[in-house]
């Protein structure tokens, strides 16, 4: 019988303890890392991104002034004019204060969490919420280089609506497989938020002195386009691409993963004591005209009909194809203030 006092231990067993001690303490280690990065980065403000900072701080500032906000891309940062919108509405009966909160390139899911972070900040008298409808536009956001701006909508929620719109998009496997490891890193740059202290502590303690051009602020977040300038050659081109969007039309349903976040999105907004109402603008590409497959009891504005709305596909009305110019933004502006009225019943 074998003496209990020469037994040893198995090098098997205390190696598998020790594996799962140290295994056990790196995860505790990340835990805690993580769980510091987000308790930190919950009281950091808005993210120093220039332009865009400065106008959710002002719209923060002043949240209880508006009853509508404007939300989307250029085509609402550009087309849409605040001022101008409030007193033909109160003109019509229908009267509203709004602000233009439209920034260049910012579709879904930007444009989503950007939303969700002015609703964060409970606006006791919104009652209209204008969002461009629009889908994700691959590649385009993907092969930017990693700045602020396309970290800082990256949490969780929306990093997997960016990867469910990736799988549902028509582009090749190999071409789009890249892509989810773009939107996981910046992801992980999002989650953990470097270097985001020094940027705070440098706001505060050594701001900068560069001055921002806050011309917006007068237009109530308007800016105008201009003219542009149409040759003979540019015209003929723009002209054939309203005749094949038309022939195209209508296009294929909205894609069930777009559709489900516009579904959430609204049952936000209404949450928040808001209607939301979702705005095609005019377009000459076929697959922005999204107006099928919309999530049913939702509202929809689609003007991208060239017969219905021939002047908004004048070319002296574009800066170029894709966008209004300040006259066209004006007459975009009065067909909108116009469709409040008669969502209110005052027209």
């Amino acid at each position: 019988m074998s003496d209990p006092a020469l037994a040893v231990t198995s090098p098997s067993g205390h190696g598998l303890r020790a594996a799962a001690r140290a295994l056990f303490l790196a995860g505790c280690f990340v835990a805690g890392g993580l769980g510091t990065a987000h308790f930190v980065g919950s009281g950091l403000p808005f993210p120093p991104i220039p332009d865009l900072s400065a106008r959710f701080n002002y719209f923060a500032a002043r949240k209880d002034e508006f009853d509508t906000i404007f939300i989307g891309s250029s085509r609402i940062r550009y087309q849409i004019r605040p001022q101008q919108f409030d007193a033909e509405t109160a003109q019509l009966g229908a009267p509203t204060h709004s602000f233009n909160l439209g920034y260049s390139g910012m579709w879904p899911p930007e444009s989503d969490y950007f939303l969700r972070r002015i609703l964060a900040l409970h606006p006791r008298q919104l009652r209209w919420v204008v969002i461009e409808l629009m889908d994700y536009r691959f590649g385009e956001a993907e092969r930017q280089p990693m700045t602020m701006r396309t970290t800082y909508w990256h949490d969780l929620a929306h990093t997997c609506m960016a990867w469910r719109l990736l799988v549902e998009s028509p582009l090749p496997f190999g071409e789009k497989l890249p892509f989810y490891f773009i939107h996981a890193r910046l992801f992980l740059q999002r989650l953990t938020h470097l270097g985001r202290g020094a940027e705070w502590l440098g706001d505060r303690y050594f701001p900068t002195k560069k001055k921002t051009d806050m011309s917006w602020v007068k237009r109530a977040g308007f800016d105008p386009e201009e003219k542009g300038e149409w040759s003979a050659s540019a015209r003929a081109e723009y002209a054939e691409k309203i005749q094949t969007f038309e022939r195209l039309l209508p296009t294929g349903r909205m894609r069930p993963g777009l559709a489900a976040a516009v579904r959430d999105l609204a049952a936000e907004v209404r949450a928040a004591g808001a209607e939301p109402i979702f705005l095609i603008t005019p377009t000459v590409r076929p697959e922005e005209n999204l107006a099928a497959g919309v999530p049913p009891n939702l509202t929809v504005w689609a003007f991208d009909l060239p017969q219905q709305y021939p002047r908004l596909y004048l070319p002296e009305l574009h800066f170029d194809p894709g966008h209004l110019n300040e006259a066209g933004a004006t007459e975009f502006t009065s067909l909108l203030a116009v469709r409040l009225a008669e969502l209110t019943g005052k027209r």
